[in-house]
C-alpha cells in the first residue's frame, strides 16, 4: 500500500510537471513600445484573438531602447522593432529572426523650430545641432538617406536625445532640428513648436523604402522552446491585422484607449489619421523589398564602421509561421 502511494504521488508530480510545461508553451512574453507598434497586439488582446488561439500573451510596454535587451536577456520572447534593428543585431552574431510584419509605412520626419524661417531642406541644417535618438531604426534609415545625398552624420552636431524628449527640447529652444517619428512629430507640430522640413515623402521618393516593423524573436524560440505557441501567436496576429485593416473606426477607438492609458491626449479623429495616413496594415508577410531595405542599412553601417561585419539578412528571416497563419485563415 505504501509503495502504491509513492507511485501515485510520483505520477501526480510528473503530470504536474507536464501540465506546467504545456502551460508555459501557451505563454508568449511580448514587449513593444507605446507607438503604433502597439496597435495589432492591443487589438488582438482586446478583441480576443489571442484567447481564441489558446495562447496567453503577456504584453508589456517599454521604451524602444529596452526592447533588444529584453529579447537578449530572455525577459521577452517576441518584440516589435524596426527591421533595420534586426539587421544590426544579427550583424553582431546574436540569435535573432524576423518572423512577421507588425506594420509598414514611413512616418519619419525632420522638424525645425517655428522660429526658423529659412531652412527648407536637410542640407540647410549642415553644421547645426540636431537632436536624434541614435541607434534606432529611424536613425539607421536617416543614415542611409544621408549617404544617398552625399552627406553623413558628421555634417551635423548630433545630440543624442530620446525621441519622447524632443517636444520639451523644442519648447526650451535647445535644438536647431529634431529627427523624430509619430506620435511625437504630431505633438511638436500640433503645439506650434515646429514644422517639417523632411517627411515620409522625401524618404519614399529617394529610397523607395517600406519602413518595415518586424515581430522579432530567436531561432531557438520558434524551433525548440515554443514552436506551437509561436504559431498560435502569429495566427492571432494575422487575424488582428486583418481586423485593423478592415475596421478602421473601431480600431481607432481602441488605439485612442491605448494611447490615453499612455498619457497621450489625442482625439479619435487624429488617432485614425495617424494610423492610416502613413502606415499600412494589409500584409504580415515579410517581402524581398523589406529585406533589401534592412540589408542596405547593414551595408551602410558596416561601411561606416558601426557594425563589425556584413551579414546576409535573408538568413535571419523566417516566414513559415505567417504562411501557416494565412493558410489557416483561408480554411
Amino acid at each position: 500500500m505504501k509503495r502504491f502511494g509513492l507511485v501515485l504521488i510520483a505520477t501526480f508530480v510528473v503530470l504536474g510537471m507536464s501540465s506546467n510545461a504545456l502551460a508555459a508553451k501557451g505563454v508568449v512574453k511580448l514587449i513593444h513600445d507605446n507607438t503604433s507598434h502597439a496597435a495589432i497586439p492591443y487589438i488582438a488582446e482586446k478583441k480576443g484573438f489571442y484567447k481564441a488561439e489558446g495562447v496567453n500573451v503577456q504584453r508589456r510596454v517599454t521604451s524602444p531602447r529596452a526592447l533588444i535587451d529584453a529579447l537578449i536577456g530572455g525577459t521577452a520572447d517576441v518584440i516589435s522593432t524596426r527591421g533595420s534593428r534586426v539587421g544590426q543585431i544579427a550583424a553582431r552574431g546574436l540569435d535573432v529572426v524576423g518572423i512577421a510584419l507588425n506594420r509598414y509605412g514611413n512616418q519619419n520626419m525632420v522638424l525645425v523650430p517655428m522660429s526658423d524661417k529659412t531652412t527648407k531642406s536637410v542640407k540647410d541644417l549642415k553644421g547645426k545641432t540636431v537632436g536624434a535618438q541614435m541607434g534606432t531604426g529611424t536613425w539607421a534609415t536617416w543614415m542611409t538617406y544621408l549617404s544617398r545625398i552625399g552627406m553623413s552624420d558628421k555634417d551635423f552636431k548630433i545630440r543624442n536625445t530620446k525621441t519622447g524628449s524632443l517636444p520639451a527640447a523644442f519648447e526650451r529652444g535647445a535644438l536647431d532640428a529634431g529627427l523624430t517619428w509619430e506620435p511625437w512629430g504630431s505633438i511638436i507640430v500640433g503645439k506650434g513648436l515646429g514644422r517639417m522640413v523632411m517627411g515620409p515623402k522625401d524618404y519614399d521618393d529617394l529610397l523607395g523604402y517600406t519602413s518595415p516593423v518586424f515581430l522579432t524573436t530567436s531561432w531557438s524560440y520558434i524551433k525548440k522552446k515554443n514552436p506551437d505557441g509561436a504559431q498560435r501567436f502569429i495566427n492571432a496576429h494575422v487575424r488582428a491585422m486583418r481586423f485593423l485593416n478592415r475596421n478602421r473606426d473601431e480600431s481607432a477607438k481602441l488605439m485612442h484607449e491605448f494611447w490615453k492609458s499612455q498619457g497621450f491626449k489625442f482625439d479619435v479623429k487624429k488617432v485614425k489619421t495617424d494610423l492610416y495616413k502613413f502606415m499600412r496594415w494589409d500584409r504580415a508577410m515579410i517581402t524581398h523589398r523589406d529585406i533589401k531595405e534592412v540589408q542596405d542599412g547593414v551595408d551602410v553601417s558596416v561601411k561606416k564602421g558601426k557594425l563589425p561585419k556584413r551579414i546576409d539578412v535573408t538568413a535571419h528571416i523566417d516566414i513559415t509561421l505567417v504562411e501557416n497563419a494565412y493558410f489557416n485563415l483561408m480554411k
